[in-house]
């Protein structure tokens, strides 16, 4: 990759906003080490990184977060619009993963798709219009669903959809994440499964149904439902010490954390679909000269193949995926992306094994597994009031207490 001028030479530091999902030292290191400068990777929860990046624009170059932040970063005018005549693998990205491949496009999650705030327009407006603008470089996604830690799908075989999250077989041993634009939608499928919550939209609630929603949710933290809820990927790790059955909301990449523990975590393929969620690169609108330059540098850093790479191991998939290709064994792509049994056992980027050898990925195939989207992380029109109701809610104590 050819860099921008002077952006190796110069002693300046790029600062990059994001969370543990895709920030590590390694990953630092492999870029450091191609660009030719220093990042300053500044690592919070979900919340506090949506936080600071819609109000303290100043405070970073890059940002590396969801694409539903971008419906509480842009309307404040701290995202910058990217130009893809600066990105050098742009066409190469997949855009058919922002649509989740589905040809099943019900109002219950068309407008939550990340392709609906990709491009952006002459005035600003962000939509699924091709223009020469778009608001954030699409690259780590994922099919999220629930976890049993302690146990397998084999012996709790009816755990099969988010409804469980509320059953009486798991009372008082279920842990959820606590960020609203992803937790709350979990929560929403399992009470719509239950037929305990009648709403028309799931990705639009309106005032009177968020109070109807608090409502029933309010009565589950009460009663005790939940074990624990959990911030940032580090909280599950302090699951470890719990000996009994755990059903959690969790991500594939610290479920595969979990393993590499030598923890037995298995994935539940759920029956009404899983959440959906896309990450991507945005620039600060405070970013310019050489940060400018240096953010391009990184954005088409991003589409070089190693980090896609690095991701996939953990269970992510990546938007240049031909690129990603190149830096993964065959075995490895066709494990991770093809769905196929594992030839050989299959390890993290550290070594540890997550797959014994003819084991097959949960849920199958890239295709197959963000098909079955049923809804994406979603930030709702009445975003502000739906926060406020929800961190006022009764809460247990975190993992960390």
């Amino acid at each position: 990759m050819v860099a921008a001028p002077l952006v190796k030479d110069s002693t300046h530091r790029l600062a990059v906003l994001g969370t543990s999902v895709t920030q590590n030292p390694v990953l630092k290191a492999y870029a450091e080490k191609d660009m030719g400068i220093t990042l300053d990777m500044v690592t919070l929860g979900g919340g506090s990184a949506q936080q600071r990046a819609a109000l303290s624009p100043e405070s970073y170059d890059v940002y590396d977060q969801w694409f539903h932040d971008i419906d509480l970063s842009w309307p404040t005018g701290s995202i910058q619009p990217i130009d893809i005549n600066r990105i050098k693998g742009y066409q190469k990205i997949n855009l058919d993963a922002l649509t989740g491949f589905s040809s099943n496009k019900d109002h219950i999650w068309k407008t939550t798709s990340p392709i609906d705030r990709l491009y952006v327009g002459a005035d600003l407006s962000l939509s699924r219009k091709p223009s020469e603008q778009i608001s954030m470089m699409p690259t780590i996604f994922n099919a999220d669903t629930l976890a049993i830690i302690n146990g397998d799908t084999q012996s709790f075989p009816d755990v099969n959809d988010w409804s469980d999250l509320l059953g009486d077989d798991w009372h008082g041993s279920v842990v959820i994440q606590k960020d609203s634009a992803i937790s709350l939608v979990e929560i929403l499928l399992a009470l719509t499964q239950k037929a305990e919550l009648d709403i028309g939209d799931i990705t639009d609630l309106s005032i009177d149904e968020i109070d109807q929603f608090i409502s029933l949710f309010s009565a589950y933290l009460k009663k005790g439902q939940f074990h624990r809820h959990w911030e940032v990927e580090g909280d599950l790790q302090r699951l470890t010490h719990v000996q009994k059955p755990l059903l959690c909301s969790m991500w594939w990449s610290g479920a595969m954390q979990l393993r590499a523990m030598g923890q037995s975590v298995s994935m539940i393929t759920p029956r009404g679909g899983y959440r959906g969620w896309f990450g991507g690169l945005a620039l600060s609108r405070s970013a310019s000269d050489w940060a400018l330059d240096a953010a391009y540098d990184y954005l088409n850093w991003w589409l070089t193949g190693p980090a896609g790479a690095y991701l996939c191991r953990q269970g992510g998939y990546f938007t240049n995926i031909e690129g990603v290709r190149g830096y993964l064994q065959n075995h490895e792509y066709e494990f991770w992306i093809e769905g196929k049994s594992a030839r050989y056992d299959i390890f993290d980027n550290d070594g540890h094994l997550l797959y014994q050898k003819g084991n097959i990925r949960e849920g199958g195939s890239l295709i197959d597994r963000m098909k079955s989207i049923a809804i994406w992380n979603t930030v709702m029109p009445e975003h502000n009031y739906l926060v406020r109701k929800w961190e006022n809610l009764p809460w247990s104590k975190d993992i960390g207490d």
